[in-house]
């Protein structure tokens, strides 16, 4: 079971990677505790069956998002993805999301669960994180994202996340690519890893 520092964690990569482009960071999460590494071989259906549990959480008021993200994409032409999480529109609800992802344990577990099968299939020890570079997004995928925040459901959030890693994991293990070219790079997470013990050598 992972701890709330862990569940922090999950928040401050999520919010990092969504919020780069304003020139804001959240607060620095507490180191987690270390986890012994993962050495047993997952299988391709586990993978499938987490992103299928993901998206399986009921979307409410679909047309409405999509016609509201397609506003915003309307309004501004010119903007990348990650631009556009900072104009009025869509920033303020993208923190009312945070915030209410940080408080919802369950799917903080199953981002980690995701990031953690992606790792193992990737052949990565130890602890790992979601690197998500989302400038070079295309209309469709963006609007994908946009309604995800506009949402202001974690659950929302989460299942646009796990469906991205599951999407990339082809490419980022066995395809051997460092980044996905939907842009999800799952790389180890030294936050993660304790320091080494400091020796006091004799002078």
């Amino acid at each position: 079971m992972k701890s709330a520092t862990s569940h922090a964690s999950v928040v401050a990569v999520i919010a990092i990677t969504l919020l780069a482009s304003c020139g804001k960071s959240p607060e620095a999460a507490k180191p987690a505790a270390p986890e012994a590494p993962k050495a047993a071989v997952v299988s391709d259906s586990k993978i499938e069956a987490a992103i299928t549990e993901a998206l399986s959480a009921p979307a409410p008021a679909v047309d409405d998002l999509a016609n509201e993200a397609q506003a915003v994409l309307a309004q501004y032409p010119g903007k990348t993805a990650q631009d556009l999480l900072n104009v009025p529109e869509v920033s303020t609800k993208l923190r009312n999301l945070l915030a209410k992802l940080g408080q919802d344990k369950a799917l903080l577990a199953r981002i980690n669960s995701s990031v953690d099968l992606a790792a193992q299939i990737k052949g990565l020890e130890g602890a790992a994180k979601l690197d998500l570079d989302i400038k070079g997004y295309d209309k469709a995928r963006t609007s994908r994202m946009l309604q995800a925040v506009l949402s202001e459901e974690p659950k929302q959030l989460v299942a646009y996340l796990v469906g991205e890693i599951g999407e990339a994991a082809p490419d980022i293990s066995y395809g051997g690519l460092d980044r996905a070219p939907n842009g999800v790079s799952i790389v180890p997470n030294p936050a993660a890893t304790p320091a080494a013990p400091k020796t006091n050598l004799p002078d």
